[in-house]
């Protein structure tokens, strides 16, 4: 029952496979490209979630919560943070579809998203490694 209703949404809205993969995967692509973006993002929406629980309760409900409260609003941001993504997203692959065709902004999505995946690489690797440079 669940399965066919679930079914009949995604025909009546038009969600294909090849859309949603489309999208995951220019989505993980911009992710990894905006980076620094998104952990500046996820660091503003973990103090705004900090803020709202501290002018949500008062002294004393703040004092008796449990010790991994601002970590789990860092986790609610971090999940927040792939919005902007996935917005984006869905606008790149649409542009694309429209004027390429699915299948080319699928494989332009595969590619970008492992280019994108080799410059973290890259940039990470040369960050830890740059103490330990040979003369």
């Amino acid at each position: 029952m669940c399965n066919s209703m679930i079914e009949f949404l995604l025909d009546k809205l038009g969600i294909t496979p090849v859309l949603f993969a489309g999208v995951s995967l220019w989505a993980l692509a911009l992710y990894l490209v905006f980076w620094q973006l998104n952990n500046r993002l996820v660091d503003l929406c973990g103090l705004w979630l900090n803020e709202m629980d501290r002018s949500m309760y008062n002294k004393e409900t703040l004092e008796r919560r449990p010790a991994g409260w601002e970590e789990r609003n860092l986790l609610f941001a971090s999940i927040l943070s792939v919005i902007p993504a996935l917005i984006a997203s869905v606008f790149v692959f649409v542009i694309l579809s429209a004027t390429l065709g699915q299948s080319w902004a699928l494989a332009m999505g595969v590619l970008f998203s492992i280019g994108s995946g080799v410059y973290q690489l890259g940039r990470q690797d040369a960050r830890n490694s740059g103490t330990n440079r040979r003369p």
